[in-house]
């Protein structure tokens, strides 16, 4: 089961609670709830890294045979 915030509603939320507990004197649950936000972030953004890299890979044949600017240039501007 998978029980991470999607939105970023849901991460504001988190982090009003967080700042909630806080000024409440609950320092305890606030560190809590400052490591829980600061995991689902750091996952979000490895989540995002590991889409990135298989884009890369998938697209590097793509990329690595394409003209430069200076080829087109070149190639549109023979007579």
């Amino acid at each position: 089961m998978s029980c991470r915030p999607t939105t970023a509603e849901s991460l504001d939320g988190l982090r009003r609670l967080q700042q909630s507990a806080a000024a409440r004197g609950d320092l305890c649950l606030s560190l809590l709830l400052a490591g829980v936000d600061f995991y689902v972030r750091a996952g979000r953004d490895f989540e995002l890294l590991e889409s990135m890299r298989r884009n890369a890979e998938e697209l590097r044949d793509a990329i690595e045979n394409t003209p430069t600017a200076e080829d087109l240039k070149r190639l549109y501007e023979t007579e």
